[in-house]
């Protein structure tokens, strides 16, 4: 197993968020799928008709010749149930899964923490997640009136500071520092009985004391994300590109008809995939971010430390 109390610098934390998924990446992503797994789907299904609706509505403009024609009215005539069913859906089962996908690491490291690794099935996770449900909700509606109002500020003044340039680097700084503040407090209120300021408090404490390491490592891992996400999208979307493009210098118009039908799916899949990427390469980011909350705790509190006099004693006894 991986030791989560450790005293880590930044070489350790993306080495130790790397052996983490190498050695129990397995039974880490089967309870995520099994809790997840039908969530996914349905959002795969609200994807569907989303699209499905978008593309027709787009493509009907150049099959239709009338210069009166407006796509998007077609759309709310002759769809309007489904498209708000499916935008409600979409954005109530995607508000739902990012608590969850944020919660689930959290509880995960917990149990494998409390355990001594992964020895524990879904139905611990699972019973995790329904005793902190309560605060998960809690920390999302103090969050909507405390972070997210101080960070919109925040950018609002670094945008404009872009404009001298020092916005610029400055942001870049911002957005994984921030990113890791929030991950650290919700880490700290769901593991400890702390209130969220409290929480928040450890968490600027945790961010201030080894600012560098923690902002350089957050920023990496965005960046490891974000090139595997453009590999996998970038695959079907150069494929209906050309498709496209090919069929429309051909002039023929049946083949342009049916390269807009493959362009619509194959870019119904780029969507497919880039928001389920995401979904689940997130837990690389909050596993990461978990490592750097053990490790400050362990530097405040040496529970490992305590632990190894523990075992002393006993093996003495």
């Amino acid at each position: 197993m991986i030791t989560l109390f450790k005293k880590r610098n930044f070489n350790d934390y993306l080495n130790d968020t790397f052996s983490f998924f190498k050695k129990d990446g397995k039974h880490f992503l089967k309870n995520y799928f099994v809790i997840n797994g039908i969530f996914l789907l349905l959002l795969v299904v609200f994807i569907y008709f989303l699209s499905k609706i978008y593309f027709e509505a787009i493509f009907s403009t150049f099959e239709n010749t009338n210069t009166g024609y407006n796509p998007i009215e077609k759309l709310f005539n002759e769809n309007l149930g489904l498209f708000i069913t499916s935008l409600v859906g979409f954005i109530l089962l995607s508000l739902f899964l990012s608590l969850l996908n944020f919660a689930y690491p959290i509880v995960y490291l917990d149990l494998y923490d409390k355990n001594s690794g992964s020895s524990f099935d879904t139905r611990d996770i699972i019973n995790g997640l329904k005793n902190k449900t309560g605060k998960i909700l809690l920390f999302f509606i103090i969050s909507l009136f405390v972070i997210i109002p101080a960070v919109a500020i925040l950018f609002i003044v670094l945008l404009f500071l872009s404009f001298i340039i020092i916005g610029i680097p400055l942001m870049i700084i911002a957005l994984p520092a921030i990113s890791s503040l929030i991950t650290l407090t919700f880490f700290d209120y769901l593991n400890t009985d702390n209130g969220y300021f409290t929480s928040l408090g450890n968490a600027i404490s945790y961010l201030k004391k080894q600012f560098w390491p923690i902002v350089g490592v957050t920023m990496l891992m965005y960046m490891i994300i974000q090139i595997i996400l453009t590999i996998f999208s970038m695959i079907p979307y150069v494929i209906a590109m050309v498709l496209l493009f090919s069929s429309i210098e051909s002039g023929s118009t049946a083949p342009t008809q049916d390269a807009f039908s493959t362009f619509g799916i194959l870019m119904t899949i780029l969507f497919v995939i880039a928001i389920l990427a995401n979904y689940i390469l997130n837990n690389l980011l909050i596993v990461n971010q978990g490592l750097i909350y053990y490790s400050r705790r362990e530097h405040d509190e040496n529970n490992s430390t305590f632990g190894e006099i523990d075992t002393i004693g006993t093996n003495f006894e």
